[in-house]
Protein backbone atom coordinates (compact mmCIF):
# COMPACT_ATOMS: atom_id res chain seq x y z
CA UNK A 1 0.00 0.00 0.00
CA UNK A 2 1.50 3.43 -0.93
CA UNK A 3 2.91 5.54 2.19
CA UNK A 4 0.45 8.27 3.12
CA UNK A 5 -2.69 6.19 2.24
CA UNK A 6 -5.17 5.70 5.24
CA UNK A 7 -4.25 2.56 6.01
CA UNK A 8 -7.29 0.72 8.05
CA UNK A 9 -6.95 0.99 12.06
CA UNK A 10 -7.31 -1.62 14.06
CA UNK A 11 -10.75 -1.55 15.83
CA UNK A 12 -11.49 0.91 18.70
CA UNK A 13 -8.06 3.03 17.65
CA UNK A 14 -8.50 6.26 15.84
CA UNK A 15 -4.88 8.34 15.68
CA UNK A 16 -5.23 12.17 16.69
CA UNK A 17 -1.83 12.94 15.41
CA UNK A 18 -0.37 13.01 11.78
CA UNK A 19 1.43 8.99 11.25
CA UNK A 20 4.69 8.97 10.80
CA UNK A 21 4.92 5.83 9.14
CA UNK A 22 2.54 3.19 8.27
CA UNK A 23 3.25 -0.58 8.87
CA UNK A 24 2.57 -3.61 6.76
CA UNK A 25 0.13 -5.31 9.74
CA UNK A 26 -1.93 -2.10 9.87
CA UNK A 27 -0.21 -0.34 12.84
CA UNK A 28 0.76 2.83 12.86
CA UNK A 29 3.50 5.16 14.85
CA UNK A 30 2.54 8.54 15.48
CA UNK A 31 4.69 11.85 17.02
CA UNK A 32 2.51 11.28 20.58
CA UNK A 33 0.40 8.98 22.60
CA UNK A 34 -2.73 10.86 22.29
CA UNK A 35 -5.20 8.41 20.39
CA UNK A 36 -9.16 8.19 20.37
CA UNK A 37 -10.85 5.32 21.11
CA UNK A 38 -13.77 4.86 18.85
CA UNK A 39 -16.09 1.13 19.93
CA UNK A 40 -16.82 0.11 16.22
CA UNK A 41 -15.54 -1.92 13.46
CA UNK A 42 -12.64 -0.83 11.14
CA UNK A 43 -14.66 2.56 9.92
CA UNK A 44 -16.08 2.19 6.38
CA UNK A 45 -16.68 4.76 3.57
CA UNK A 46 -20.32 6.04 3.35
CA UNK A 47 -22.43 6.37 0.71
CA UNK A 48 -25.82 8.02 0.06
CA UNK A 49 -28.25 6.78 -2.60
CA UNK A 50 -30.34 9.15 -4.40
CA UNK A 51 -33.34 8.77 -1.56
CA UNK A 52 -30.57 9.52 1.25
CA UNK A 53 -30.30 5.88 2.41
CA UNK A 54 -27.22 5.29 3.90
CA UNK A 55 -24.99 2.47 2.07
CA UNK A 56 -21.41 1.64 2.85
CA UNK A 57 -18.47 1.33 0.78
CA UNK A 58 -15.31 -0.85 2.44
CA UNK A 59 -11.94 1.90 1.78
CA UNK A 60 -9.59 -1.17 2.01
CA UNK A 61 -10.85 -2.70 -1.38
CA UNK A 62 -8.79 -2.11 -4.06
CA UNK A 63 -9.69 -1.53 -7.81
CA UNK A 64 -7.89 -3.00 -10.31
CA UNK A 65 -8.76 -1.30 -13.22
CA UNK A 66 -10.55 2.81 -12.96
CA UNK A 67 -13.87 3.04 -11.25
CA UNK A 68 -16.54 3.46 -14.27
CA UNK A 69 -16.66 7.06 -15.81
CA UNK A 70 -13.36 8.11 -15.23
CA UNK A 71 -10.18 8.35 -17.40
CA UNK A 72 -6.14 7.50 -16.79
CA UNK A 73 -3.67 9.90 -16.56
CA UNK A 74 -2.65 10.63 -19.62
CA UNK A 75 -5.76 9.90 -20.94
CA UNK A 76 -8.61 11.86 -23.46
CA UNK A 77 -11.16 13.30 -22.04
CA UNK A 78 -14.69 10.77 -22.76
CA UNK A 79 -16.28 14.03 -24.80
CA UNK A 80 -19.21 11.35 -25.87
CA UNK A 81 -20.01 10.64 -22.59
CA UNK A 82 -19.44 13.80 -21.53
CA UNK A 83 -22.18 15.26 -24.52
CA UNK A 84 -24.39 12.28 -23.12
CA UNK A 85 -24.36 13.70 -19.45
CA UNK A 86 -25.14 17.20 -20.23
CA UNK A 87 -28.29 16.37 -22.32
CA UNK A 88 -29.40 13.90 -19.67
CA UNK A 89 -31.96 14.72 -16.95
CA UNK A 90 -34.31 17.89 -16.37
CA UNK A 91 -33.17 19.75 -19.16
CA UNK A 92 -33.86 22.91 -17.19
CA UNK A 93 -31.36 22.10 -14.68
CA UNK A 94 -28.24 24.26 -15.75
CA UNK A 95 -24.97 22.57 -15.58
CA UNK A 96 -22.64 23.34 -12.93
CA UNK A 97 -18.86 22.46 -13.87
CA UNK A 98 -16.44 22.51 -10.76
CA UNK A 99 -12.60 22.34 -10.80
CA UNK A 100 -10.89 21.04 -7.53
CA UNK A 101 -10.57 18.95 -4.29
CA UNK A 102 -12.11 15.82 -3.63
CA UNK A 103 -11.25 13.02 -1.23
CA UNK A 104 -12.63 10.94 1.78
CA UNK A 105 -12.75 12.49 5.43
CA UNK A 106 -12.17 10.22 8.18
CA UNK A 107 -14.82 12.61 11.33
CA UNK A 108 -14.31 12.08 14.77
CA UNK A 109 -16.51 13.85 17.06
CA UNK A 110 -15.02 14.56 20.73
CA UNK A 111 -16.53 15.95 24.11
CA UNK A 112 -13.62 18.16 24.02
CA UNK A 113 -9.56 18.46 22.42
CA UNK A 114 -7.10 16.23 23.25
CA UNK A 115 -4.19 17.34 25.60
CA UNK A 116 -1.15 15.47 24.09
CA UNK A 117 -0.64 11.94 25.48
CA UNK A 118 -4.08 11.92 26.23
CA UNK A 119 -6.86 8.94 25.46
CA UNK A 120 -10.18 9.43 25.10
CA UNK A 121 -13.32 7.95 23.30
CA UNK A 122 -14.90 9.13 20.56
CA UNK A 123 -19.26 10.43 20.66
CA UNK A 124 -19.47 9.41 16.93
CA UNK A 125 -17.14 8.78 13.89
CA UNK A 126 -17.89 8.80 10.47
CA UNK A 127 -16.23 8.37 6.90
CA UNK A 128 -17.57 10.70 4.40
CA UNK A 129 -17.02 12.44 1.16
CA UNK A 130 -15.30 15.78 1.44
CA UNK A 131 -13.10 18.49 -0.21
CA UNK A 132 -14.44 21.93 -0.88
CA UNK A 133 -15.13 21.20 -4.47
CA UNK A 134 -16.84 17.67 -3.92
CA UNK A 135 -18.86 19.25 -0.80
CA UNK A 136 -20.07 22.52 -2.80
CA UNK A 137 -20.95 20.14 -5.80
CA UNK A 138 -23.36 18.04 -3.58
CA UNK A 139 -24.93 20.96 -2.19
CA UNK A 140 -25.93 22.43 -5.59
CA UNK A 141 -27.15 18.84 -6.63
CA UNK A 142 -29.51 18.19 -4.10
CA UNK A 143 -30.86 21.81 -4.98
CA UNK A 144 -31.65 20.46 -8.50
CA UNK A 145 -28.26 21.19 -10.41
CA UNK A 146 -26.59 19.18 -12.78
CA UNK A 147 -23.15 19.26 -11.33
CA UNK A 148 -19.64 17.84 -12.96
CA UNK A 149 -17.04 17.39 -11.31
CA UNK A 150 -12.65 17.82 -12.59
CA UNK A 151 -10.46 16.62 -10.70
CA UNK A 152 -7.77 13.94 -9.90
CA UNK A 153 -8.07 10.91 -8.08
CA UNK A 154 -5.98 7.21 -7.48
CA UNK A 155 -7.78 3.97 -8.51
CA UNK A 156 -7.72 2.85 -4.86
CA UNK A 157 -10.52 1.97 -2.06
CA UNK A 158 -11.04 5.33 -1.36
CA UNK A 159 -10.80 6.81 -4.90
CA UNK A 160 -13.88 4.44 -5.88
CA UNK A 161 -15.79 4.88 -2.54
CA UNK A 162 -15.30 8.69 -3.32
CA UNK A 163 -16.40 8.26 -6.83
CA UNK A 164 -19.42 5.74 -6.08
CA UNK A 165 -20.84 8.58 -3.43
CA UNK A 166 -20.96 11.19 -6.00
CA UNK A 167 -22.59 8.78 -8.45
CA UNK A 168 -25.11 8.51 -6.02
CA UNK A 169 -25.57 11.94 -5.24
CA UNK A 170 -26.31 12.78 -9.27
CA UNK A 171 -23.20 14.33 -9.51
CA UNK A 172 -21.20 13.58 -13.02
CA UNK A 173 -18.03 11.94 -12.63
CA UNK A 174 -17.01 11.46 -16.06
CA UNK A 175 -14.22 13.96 -16.17
CA UNK A 176 -12.35 12.83 -13.47
CA UNK A 177 -8.71 11.82 -14.15
CA UNK A 178 -7.29 8.56 -12.62
CA UNK A 179 -3.32 8.18 -11.59
CA UNK A 180 -2.98 4.26 -10.59
CA UNK A 181 -0.99 3.17 -7.75
CA UNK A 182 -1.11 6.47 -5.98
CA UNK A 183 -3.44 7.65 -2.93
CA UNK A 184 -6.62 9.50 -3.20
CA UNK A 185 -6.76 12.36 -1.01
CA UNK A 186 -7.85 12.04 2.90
CA UNK A 187 -8.16 14.18 6.07
CA UNK A 188 -8.79 13.40 9.73
CA UNK A 189 -11.25 15.56 11.18
CA UNK A 190 -11.42 16.10 15.11
CA UNK A 191 -15.03 17.44 16.11
CA UNK A 192 -14.50 19.25 19.46
CA UNK A 193 -17.70 20.11 20.38
CA UNK A 194 -16.92 22.13 24.16
CA UNK A 195 -14.90 24.28 21.33
CA UNK A 196 -17.15 24.06 18.69
CA UNK A 197 -14.34 23.74 15.86
CA UNK A 198 -13.08 21.23 14.26
CA UNK A 199 -9.33 20.60 13.33
CA UNK A 200 -8.00 19.05 9.83
CA UNK A 201 -5.46 16.98 8.42
CA UNK A 202 -5.17 16.73 5.41
CA UNK A 203 -3.00 14.25 3.27
CA UNK A 204 -3.33 15.85 -0.65
CA UNK A 205 -4.00 13.24 -3.33
CA UNK A 206 -1.82 12.46 -7.01
CA UNK A 207 -0.65 16.15 -8.44
CA UNK A 208 -2.01 17.38 -11.16
CA UNK A 209 -0.79 19.05 -14.30
CA UNK A 210 -1.79 21.21 -17.23
CA UNK A 211 -0.91 19.03 -20.10
CA UNK A 212 -2.86 15.98 -18.43
CA UNK A 213 -5.57 18.06 -20.45
CA UNK A 214 -5.73 19.13 -24.07
CA UNK A 215 -7.91 22.30 -24.77
CA UNK A 216 -10.62 19.62 -26.44
CA UNK A 217 -11.01 17.65 -23.23
CA UNK A 218 -11.39 20.72 -21.35
CA UNK A 219 -14.01 22.47 -23.94
CA UNK A 220 -15.95 18.59 -24.19
CA UNK A 221 -15.83 19.50 -19.37
CA UNK A 222 -17.36 23.01 -19.86
CA UNK A 223 -19.94 21.98 -23.19
CA UNK A 224 -23.82 22.70 -21.86
CA UNK A 225 -22.16 24.51 -18.56
CA UNK A 226 -23.87 27.65 -16.82
CA UNK A 227 -21.30 27.84 -14.24
CA UNK A 228 -17.72 26.83 -14.02
CA UNK A 229 -16.61 26.79 -10.47
CA UNK A 230 -13.21 26.73 -8.90
CA UNK A 231 -12.38 25.96 -4.98
CA UNK A 232 -8.73 27.35 -5.72
CA UNK A 233 -7.08 24.07 -5.12
CA UNK A 234 -5.17 22.34 -8.53
CA UNK A 235 -4.39 25.48 -9.91
CA UNK A 236 -2.42 24.76 -12.75
CA UNK A 237 -5.35 23.42 -14.58
CA UNK A 238 -8.14 25.05 -13.08
CA UNK A 239 -6.19 28.53 -14.69
CA UNK A 240 -6.21 26.37 -18.15
CA UNK A 241 -10.15 25.51 -17.45
CA UNK A 242 -11.25 29.31 -16.19
CA UNK A 243 -9.22 30.27 -19.68
CA UNK A 244 -11.26 28.34 -21.73
CA UNK A 245 -14.45 29.09 -19.89
CA UNK A 246 -14.22 32.82 -20.37
CA UNK A 247 -13.42 32.00 -24.09
CA UNK A 248 -16.89 29.46 -24.19
CA UNK A 249 -18.59 32.51 -22.48
CA UNK A 250 -19.30 30.68 -19.25
CA UNK A 251 -19.53 32.30 -16.31
CA UNK A 252 -16.50 31.76 -13.92
CA UNK A 253 -16.77 31.34 -9.85
CA UNK A 254 -13.65 31.71 -7.90
CA UNK A 255 -13.17 30.60 -4.13
CA UNK A 256 -10.25 32.05 -2.45
CA UNK A 257 -10.23 29.80 1.43
CA UNK A 258 -6.22 30.27 1.98
CA UNK A 259 -3.21 31.58 0.10
CA UNK A 260 -2.05 28.77 -2.47
CA UNK A 261 0.61 28.48 -5.02
CA UNK A 262 -0.60 30.63 -8.49
CA UNK A 263 -4.36 31.48 -7.11
CA UNK A 264 -4.12 35.45 -7.59
CA UNK A 265 -3.99 34.44 -11.56
CA UNK A 266 -7.02 32.55 -10.96
CA UNK A 267 -8.80 35.39 -8.98
CA UNK A 268 -8.27 37.73 -11.97
CA UNK A 269 -10.41 35.33 -14.20
CA UNK A 270 -13.67 35.06 -11.37
CA UNK A 271 -16.45 36.80 -12.47
CA UNK A 272 -17.70 36.09 -8.90
CA UNK A 273 -15.63 35.54 -5.86
CA UNK A 274 -16.07 34.15 -2.51
CA UNK A 275 -13.60 33.70 0.29
CA UNK A 276 -13.14 32.86 3.64
CA UNK A 277 -13.01 35.87 6.76
CA UNK A 278 -9.28 35.82 6.43
CA UNK A 279 -8.31 35.48 2.93
CA UNK A 280 -8.72 38.88 1.87
CA UNK A 281 -6.52 40.23 5.00
CA UNK A 282 -3.86 37.25 3.99
CA UNK A 283 -3.54 38.60 -0.06
CA UNK A 284 -3.41 41.96 0.76
CA UNK A 285 -1.98 42.70 3.90
CA UNK A 286 -4.69 44.96 5.89
CA UNK A 287 -5.48 45.21 8.93
CA UNK A 288 -9.39 44.96 8.67
CA UNK A 289 -11.89 42.49 6.91
CA UNK A 290 -13.34 45.48 5.30
CA UNK A 291 -10.61 47.26 4.00
CA UNK A 292 -8.56 44.13 2.96
CA UNK A 293 -12.30 43.38 0.54
CA UNK A 294 -12.09 46.79 -0.87
CA UNK A 295 -8.23 46.84 -1.40
CA UNK A 296 -8.88 43.17 -2.98
CA UNK A 297 -11.47 43.85 -5.10
CA UNK A 298 -10.44 46.70 -6.67
CA UNK A 299 -7.43 44.87 -8.04
CA UNK A 300 -10.10 42.23 -9.47
CA UNK A 301 -11.61 44.30 -12.48
CA UNK A 302 -13.32 41.42 -14.36
CA UNK A 303 -15.21 40.68 -11.01
CA UNK A 304 -18.72 41.74 -10.36
CA UNK A 305 -18.64 40.46 -7.36
CA UNK A 306 -16.92 39.85 -3.78
CA UNK A 307 -18.97 37.95 -1.21
CA UNK A 308 -16.96 37.21 2.02
CA UNK A 309 -18.35 34.91 4.41
CA UNK A 310 -18.10 35.83 8.62
CA UNK A 311 -18.88 32.21 10.24
CA UNK A 312 -21.76 33.09 12.66
CA UNK A 313 -22.54 36.74 11.65
CA UNK A 314 -22.92 35.79 8.03
CA UNK A 315 -21.69 37.02 5.04
CA UNK A 316 -21.09 40.20 3.02
CA UNK A 317 -20.77 40.72 -0.30
CA UNK A 318 -19.83 44.00 -2.53
CA UNK A 319 -21.16 44.22 -6.03
CA UNK A 320 -19.94 46.33 -8.63
CA UNK A 321 -22.64 48.64 -10.38
CA UNK A 322 -22.92 49.67 -14.18
CA UNK A 323 -25.98 51.48 -14.41
CA UNK A 324 -26.73 54.10 -11.64
CA UNK A 325 -29.10 57.33 -11.45
CA UNK A 326 -28.38 58.54 -7.87
CA UNK A 327 -25.76 60.62 -6.31
CA UNK A 328 -23.04 58.05 -4.38
CA UNK A 329 -22.00 58.88 -1.53
CA UNK A 330 -18.52 58.23 0.31
CA UNK A 331 -18.59 55.64 3.07
CA UNK A 332 -16.74 52.60 4.33
CA UNK A 333 -17.05 48.94 4.37
CA UNK A 334 -16.79 48.79 7.52
CA UNK A 335 -19.75 51.62 8.42
CA UNK A 336 -22.06 50.45 6.04
CA UNK A 337 -21.88 46.69 7.69
CA UNK A 338 -22.31 47.76 10.53
CA UNK A 339 -25.87 49.41 9.72
CA UNK A 340 -26.85 47.00 7.19
CA UNK A 341 -26.17 43.75 9.89
CA UNK A 342 -28.53 45.68 12.33
CA UNK A 343 -31.01 46.44 9.91
CA UNK A 344 -30.97 42.55 8.52
CA UNK A 345 -31.29 41.45 12.39
CA UNK A 346 -33.58 43.97 13.45
CA UNK A 347 -36.03 42.98 10.89
CA UNK A 348 -35.73 38.98 11.39
CA UNK A 349 -38.98 37.23 12.45
CA UNK A 350 -38.31 35.99 16.27
CA UNK A 351 -38.15 32.18 16.32
CA UNK A 352 -39.09 32.13 12.63
CA UNK A 353 -38.34 28.59 11.55
CA UNK A 354 -38.89 26.87 8.01
CA UNK A 355 -41.03 24.04 9.18
CA UNK A 356 -43.32 23.63 6.03
CA UNK A 357 -45.22 21.18 6.74
CA UNK A 358 -42.90 18.24 4.74
CA UNK A 359 -42.44 16.45 8.06
CA UNK A 360 -38.50 16.68 7.72
CA UNK A 361 -37.58 17.32 11.45
CA UNK A 362 -33.94 19.08 10.41
CA UNK A 363 -36.13 21.67 8.47
CA UNK A 364 -38.82 22.43 10.93
CA UNK A 365 -35.96 23.36 13.44
CA UNK A 366 -33.88 25.21 11.25
CA UNK A 367 -34.80 29.16 11.39
CA UNK A 368 -35.37 31.07 8.30
CA UNK A 369 -32.43 33.51 8.19
CA UNK A 370 -32.85 37.22 8.04
CA UNK A 371 -33.62 38.70 4.69
CA UNK A 372 -30.86 40.70 3.71
CA UNK A 373 -29.72 44.11 3.71
CA UNK A 374 -28.59 46.44 0.53
CA UNK A 375 -27.28 49.52 0.47
CA UNK A 376 -27.75 52.68 -1.79
CA UNK A 377 -24.89 52.89 -4.45
CA UNK A 378 -21.74 54.14 -2.69
CA UNK A 379 -17.85 54.74 -3.12
CA UNK A 380 -15.86 52.94 -0.76
CA UNK A 381 -13.24 54.60 1.06
CA UNK A 382 -11.80 52.01 3.19
CA UNK A 383 -8.38 51.16 1.43
CA UNK A 384 -8.29 55.08 -0.23
CA UNK A 385 -9.29 57.22 -3.02
CA UNK A 386 -7.14 55.15 -5.58
CA UNK A 387 -8.78 52.10 -4.79
CA UNK A 388 -12.54 53.76 -4.69
CA UNK A 389 -11.86 54.85 -8.11
CA UNK A 390 -10.57 51.33 -9.33
CA UNK A 391 -13.53 50.04 -7.58
CA UNK A 392 -16.12 52.25 -9.02
CA UNK A 393 -19.69 52.70 -7.02
CA UNK A 394 -20.83 49.55 -5.59
CA UNK A 395 -23.80 47.63 -3.77
CA UNK A 396 -22.99 46.01 -0.54
CA UNK A 397 -25.35 43.35 1.05
CA UNK A 398 -25.34 42.07 4.66
CA UNK A 399 -26.82 38.67 4.84
CA UNK A 400 -26.93 37.27 8.23
CA UNK A 401 -26.40 33.43 9.49
CA UNK A 402 -29.58 31.93 10.53
CA UNK A 403 -29.81 32.09 14.57
CA UNK A 404 -29.45 28.49 15.47
CA UNK A 405 -29.45 27.46 19.22
CA UNK A 406 -25.94 25.83 20.02
CA UNK A 407 -27.44 22.29 20.81
CA UNK A 408 -28.96 22.80 17.40
CA UNK A 409 -24.85 22.67 15.60
CA UNK A 410 -23.53 19.29 15.59
CA UNK A 411 -20.48 20.09 13.42
CA UNK A 412 -19.37 23.32 11.13
CA UNK A 413 -17.25 20.89 8.94
CA UNK A 414 -18.36 22.31 5.25
CA UNK A 415 -20.53 25.33 6.06
CA UNK A 416 -18.59 27.02 4.17
CA UNK A 417 -18.69 24.96 0.81
CA UNK A 418 -22.77 24.61 1.18
CA UNK A 419 -22.84 28.33 1.41
CA UNK A 420 -20.76 28.56 -1.69
CA UNK A 421 -22.65 25.78 -3.73
CA UNK A 422 -25.80 27.19 -2.93
CA UNK A 423 -24.79 30.66 -4.56
CA UNK A 424 -23.44 28.66 -7.37
CA UNK A 425 -26.72 27.85 -7.77
CA UNK A 426 -27.94 31.17 -7.15
CA UNK A 427 -25.42 32.36 -10.46
CA UNK A 428 -26.18 29.07 -12.75
CA UNK A 429 -30.33 29.75 -11.84
CA UNK A 430 -30.41 33.56 -12.59
CA UNK A 431 -31.41 34.52 -8.89
CA UNK A 432 -30.74 37.63 -7.32
CA UNK A 433 -27.51 37.23 -5.45
CA UNK A 434 -28.36 38.44 -2.00
CA UNK A 435 -31.68 35.87 -2.33
CA UNK A 436 -28.56 33.33 -2.65
CA UNK A 437 -26.74 34.79 -0.16
CA UNK A 438 -29.80 33.85 2.07
CA UNK A 439 -30.43 30.63 0.49
CA UNK A 440 -26.73 30.34 1.60
CA UNK A 441 -27.46 30.91 4.65
CA UNK A 442 -29.74 28.49 4.89
CA UNK A 443 -28.53 25.32 3.72
CA UNK A 444 -25.18 25.98 5.88
CA UNK A 445 -27.58 26.09 8.83
CA UNK A 446 -28.94 22.61 7.68
CA UNK A 447 -25.20 21.09 6.95
CA UNK A 448 -24.42 21.67 10.74
CA UNK A 449 -27.48 19.93 11.96
CA UNK A 450 -25.15 16.62 11.30
CA UNK A 451 -21.46 15.11 11.60
CA UNK A 452 -19.75 15.89 8.52
CA UNK A 453 -19.79 18.38 5.68
CA UNK A 454 -22.50 16.36 3.20
CA UNK A 455 -25.37 14.39 5.57
CA UNK A 456 -27.00 17.05 6.71
CA UNK A 457 -27.08 19.04 3.12
CA UNK A 458 -30.84 20.01 2.26
CA UNK A 459 -32.19 18.26 -1.00
CA UNK A 460 -34.68 20.83 -3.15
CA UNK A 461 -38.74 19.93 -1.60
CA UNK A 462 -37.15 19.82 1.92
CA UNK A 463 -36.25 23.91 1.44
CA UNK A 464 -38.90 26.53 1.88
CA UNK A 465 -39.88 27.86 -1.74
CA UNK A 466 -39.67 31.60 -0.61
CA UNK A 467 -35.65 30.78 0.07
CA UNK A 468 -35.87 30.57 -4.46
CA UNK A 469 -37.20 33.71 -5.23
Amino acid sequence: MPLGSPTPLPARAVATEVPLRHFTDGTMSFSTHACISCISTTPRALRRDTRGDARVADPRRTRTSAPTAVRHRGGRAPRARVAEAAAGGDAASPVIVGMGSAGVDYLASIAAFPEPDAKLRTDSFEVQGGGNCGNALTATSRLGCRPRILTKLSDDGAGKAIVDEFEADGVDTSAIVIERGASSPFTYIIVDRAGATRTCIHTPGPDFAEDELDDDAVAAVLTGASLAYFDGRLTEVAIKVARKAREMGVPVLVEGERLRDNLETLLLLGDHVCTSAGYPRDATGEETTETAMVAMLAELPRAKTLVTTLGSRGAVMVARVDDWDEACDETTLRELVASLEAEAKANETENATSGDGDGDADAAAVPLPAVPATSATVYLMDAGKDAATKLGPVRVTFAPAAAMRVEQIADTTGAGDSFIGSFCFGVATGMALPAAMRLGAYVAARKCTALGARPGLPRRDTVPEELFI
